[in-house]
C-alpha cells in the first residue's frame, strides 16, 4: 500500500444546509468550475505586468542619446543588476507563457476517474508555472529597485 496515493474523501455534514451554507457551497463550486479559466487569466495578467516592468527596465537602461547611458558606463554593479533583472523577468515571462500555452490533452472520453486525474494534473501544472512566474517576477522587481538605487547612489 506504500507509494499509492489515497484519494481525498469528502466528509458531509449530517445536518441540512442553511442558506448561508448553500451559498458557500455554490461559491466554492463556481470557483472550482472556473479554476482553469482563472489560472489562464492570471497568466495573461502576469505577462502584462512583466511586459510593463520590462519597459521600465529598458527605459532605465537603453533610452538615452548615447548607449549605454552615462550612469551605466563604468558602473559594474548597475550593469550586473540590469542583466540579472532582465534574466529574472524573461524567466518569469517564460513560466507564465507555459501556464497559458495551448496544448493537446489525451483525455479519455468515458473514464470519469481519469478525467478527474487529468484535470487535477492540468490545474497543478498551471498553478506551479504561475507560482514560479510570481516568484521570478518578485525577484526581478527587487532587482529593478536595487538597480535604481545603485544608479541613484552612483550619480
Amino acid at each position: 500500500m506504500m507509494g499509492k496515493q489515497q484519494e481525498p474523501v469528502d466528509i458531509q455534514d449530517a445536518q441540512e444546509l442553511s442558506e448561508e451554507g448553500k451559498q458557500l457551497v455554490q461559491i466554492f463550486t463556481d470557483m472550482k468550475s472556473k479554476q482553469l479559466e482563472f489560472l489562464d487569466e492570471s497568466g495573461k495578467s502576469m505577462i502584462e505586468r512583466i511586459a510593463t516592468f520590462l519597459t521600465i527596465l529598458f527605459a532605465v537602461t537603453a533610452f538615452s542619446n548615447n548607449f549605454p547611458p552615462p550612469y551605466l558606463k563604468g558602473n559594474a554593479p548597475a550593469k550586473i543588476m540590469v542583466i540579472l533583472t532582465l534574466i529574472l523577468y524573461l524567466l518569469a515571462m517564460a513560466a507564465a507563457l507555459l501556464a497559458i500555452q495551448p496544448r493537446m490533452y489525451d483525455i479519455p472520453r468515458y473514464n470519469v476517474t481519469e478525467m478527474g486525474k487529468q484535470l487535477q494534473h492540468i490545474t497543478t501544472y498551471k498553478m506551479r508555472c504561475l507560482r514560479l512566474a510570481g516568484v521570478l517576477f518578485a525577484l526581478g522587481s527587487i532587482a529593478l529597485a536595487l538597480l535604481i538605487v545603485v544608479i541613484i547612489a552612483q550619480v
